[in-house]
C-alpha cells in the first residue's frame, strides 16, 4: 500500500513539475506580462508544526510568499545544497525578500528537534525557519505535499533518509503554485517568487 502511494505521489509531482516547467519556459523572452501560474490544487494544504519559538501554522504567513522544502539536518548533500540555492534566490530578491518566508519541514523528526532545526537553518540565513513535530504530524504533512521519504539503514546503527527534493512555491493564500526541482537555478526560483509578489 505504501509503495503504491509513493508511486502515485511521485507521478503526480512529475506531472505538476512538468506543468510548472512549461509555464515558465513558454513565457521566457516574451515582453508581455506572463499568464498567472496555475494553482496546483491537488497538492498542499494547511498544517501546524513546531518551531523553536512555538507552534506555527501555514496560515500565519498569509500575505507572504512561502518557499517550502522538505529535508533533514543529517542530510549529507541534497539538503545543504538546496538550502544554499534558496539563500541565493532570496538574496536576489533584495528588499522584496521581506515578503517571503523560507520553511524547511524535517522528514526526520526523531533526530530533528525544533531547537536543533533553528540552529541549522540560521547557518544558511537568519530568516529561514525549520519546523518539526511528532512522527504522525510530519507524516500527515508529507502526504499532503506528496513527499517521498524512506529510511536507509547504515552501519553502525545509523540511517539516512532518501527523499524527494522539490521546492514548493506557495502564494499569499497558502496555495501551491509551482514546483522546482532540486537542480533549479536561484534566478528561476526568484523569478517565480516575483511573479507571485506582483499578484498582491
Amino acid at each position: 500500500m505504501r509503495t503504491r502511494f509513493l508511486v502515485a505521489g511521485t507521478i503526480a509531482l512529475v506531472v505538476a513539475f512538468a506543468g510548472t516547467f512549461a509555464a515558465f519556459h513558454l513565457t521566457r523572452g516574451q515582453s508581455s506580462r506572463p499568464p498567472p501560474l496555475p494553482v496546483l490544487s491537488d497538492l498542499g494544504g494547511e498544517f501546524e508544526l513546531a518551531s523553536a519559538g512555538g507552534r506555527v501554522r501555514l496560515q500565519d504567513y498569509r500575505g507572504r510568499v512561502v518557499l517550502l522544502f522538505f529535508g533533514y539536518t543529517y542530510c549529507p548533500d541534497v539538503c545543504p545544497t538546496s538550502l544554499h540555492t534558496l539563500k541565493l534566490a532570496v538574496d536576489t530578491l533584495g528588499t522584496e525578500a521581506d515578503r517571503v518566508q523560507v520553511i524547511m519541514i524535517t522528514i526526520d523528526p526523531e533526530r530533528d528537534s525544533a531547537q536543533h532545526l533553528a540552529r541549522y537553518m540560521r547557518y544558511f540565513h537568519p530568516q529561514f525557519m525549520g519546523l518539526s513535530g511528532t512522527t504522525d504530524e510530519v507524516e500527515r504533512v508529507a502526504r499532503q505535499y506528496r513527499v517521498f521519504h524512506e529510511k536507509v539503514p547504515i552501519s553502525p546503527g545509523g540511517y539516512l533518509v532518501n527523499h524527494s527534493g522539490y521546492f514548493y512555491l506557495l502564494d499569499s493564500r497558502g496555495r501551491v503554485r509551482a514546483l522546482f526541482g532540486a537542480g533549479a537555478k536561484p534566478m528561476t526560483i526568484a523569478d517565480g517568487v516575483r511573479q507571485l509578489l506582483r499578484e498582491n
